[in-house]
């Protein structure tokens, strides 16, 4: 059976240990096909019956071929040993002043993620909120052009500080940082405190033309719309959306967009610093997924400030982040892949179990591993 390992670890590389040196004899021996093979340490004699370390560059550079390959290296009567190339880590912290007040990216493990992967500019964020301040110094960088009519100013900083979470620029020496240090942010407005509905229905037929692949949605009402469920179910995409602020159970009382079944979308609660739900947060076991932090959250304001808010709309933009931190990492990540990826990574927390359906709050250095191993042609 193949063996699931849990760290990250390089594609197309395998370390194994020899009962004796390698020689052509062995290379027809160890079951695998591989590239190229280079000596790595040559151990004192007697130490544990190995002759030789060697690294194995495999043919087949999938992240799942590596579980592979071990297993039918351990079944060599040559081999004592075989092991990933796991990733060994550099502890990055970024340098942005008002980093240590961030306590939400301590709580997703953002910073184990950030010793793999900060984004990339290639991934694009469509926030559909009261816009974002484009010029604002912690955004300018990540802030993408091209949304036409939606591109309209924010005025009263919601959507710049939901922007800010999902990717302020990381490691700039200013303000705060995102949990995507590189992404591009597109602009959405969709009004100011009171959305339109049909301007996000057309914002999301928009997205789907372009195929811009994640959506962060900070806000919902009780209105069950049938335009708008069609236009989240037939865009692409992953749909990230805020389960609500009522403190009711969204199982019985909807909210929507977050309590539609589709299946693209992911529905976050809120969590406190004690990784349980805010007393605000909507929840439900089947229809609200996940909870991130959502209490105290420091990002960017309009005017080039910055401001702490609470509610689930703080809390939906850390997992539209992580995605994009994720779909970086691996852009062959299906939505379907990516969805599962997040929701079966989360720290579980038993004050959770019976509240949202993950049991969990986000774990983005788990994701980013699990979306390391995952060769999505399979159940990953």
């Amino acid at each position: 059976m193949t063996h699931h390992y849990s760290e990250l670890y390089f594609p197309g590389k395998v370390i194994v240990a020899l009962r004796e040196e390698f020689s052509e004899r062995i290379s027809h021996l160890l079951g695998v096909e591989y590239q190229s093979i280079e000596t790595i340490y040559h151990p004192d004699p007697n130490n544990e019956g190995i002759a030789q370390i060697i690294l194995v560059h495999l043919q087949n550079q999938n992240p799942a071929a590596v579980p592979a390959a071990i297993d039918r290296l351990q079944a060599s009567p040559y081999v004592v040993y075989a092991e990933p190339d796991y990733y060994e880590y550099a502890h990055v912290i970024p340098n942005d002043p008002m980093y240590r007040q961030l306590w939400g990216m301590a709580a997703i493990q953002a910073p184990r993620a950030w010793d793999i992967a900060t984004g990339s500019p290639n991934v694009i964020v469509g926030v559909l909120d009261s816009g974002i301040e484009s010029n604002h110094p912690d955004l300018r960088a990540n802030f993408v052009s091209g949304t036409g009519t939606f591109n309209g100013r924010d005025q009263d900083g919601h959507g710049t500080h939901v922007a800010g979470t999902i990717g302020a620029v990381g490691d700039n020496r200013v303000g705060v940082t995102g949990v995507c240090w590189r992404v591009g942010l597109a602009n959405f407005r969709l009004g100011s405190s009171v959305f339109d509905l049909a301007t996000a229905v057309a914002a999301i037929d928009f997205s789907r033309r372009h195929r811009i692949p994640i959506l962060n949605n900070s806000w919902g009402g009780r209105g069950d719309s049938r335009a708008l469920r069609l236009a989240i179910e037939q865009y692409e995409g992953l749909f990230v959306v805020s389960a609500g602020n009522n403190g009711t159970n969204n199982d019985t009382i909807p909210m929507f967009p977050a309590s539609y079944n589709s299946a693209n979308i992911i529905s976050v609660a809120a969590s406190n610093q004690s990784n349980n739900l805010a007393p605000f947060s909507n929840f439900g076991a089947r229809s609200v997924h996940i909870a991130a932090p959502g209490v105290g959250i420091l990002s960017t304001d309009i005017n080039g400030r910055y401001s702490s808010m609470n509610g689930t709309s703080m809390a939906a933009p850390h997992v539209a982040g992580a995605a994009a931190l994720i779909k970086a990492h691996n852009p062959s990540l299906s939505t379907a892949n990516l969805k599962q990826i997040i929701l079966q990574s989360v720290t579980r927390v038993a004050n959770l179990n019976s509240r949202v359906q993950s049991g969990g709050v986000l774990n983005v250095a788990a994701a980013l591993a699990a979306a390391n191993r995952c060769n999505c042609s399979c159940r990953c």
